[in-house]
């Protein structure tokens, strides 16, 4: 087994491990509400499995931009 068949090996293990945590995530029930403030998630925002409701994500990728090196 070269370098090559290894790193191969290393990377498929990291992504079947990958899927089965989002299989698993999958598998529950969608949050009802925030994690940060539990205001009530809106259905939509549910349907996609997101923990924050909009205005926490709002301020949470705002805070990023601000906090952002570059």
């Amino acid at each position: 087994m070269d370098e090559a068949d290894i790193a191969n090996d290393s990377i498929l293990a990291d992504m079947e491990r990958r899927l089965a945590r989002l299989q698993a995530a999958a598998d529950k029930p969608p949050k009802t509400h925030c994690e940060k403030c539990d205001e009530p998630i809106t259905p939509a925002r549910q349907k996609l499995r997101l923990n924050l409701c909009f205005d926490c994500a709002l301020l949470l990728e705002r805070a990023g931009r601000f906090f952002r090196k570059g």
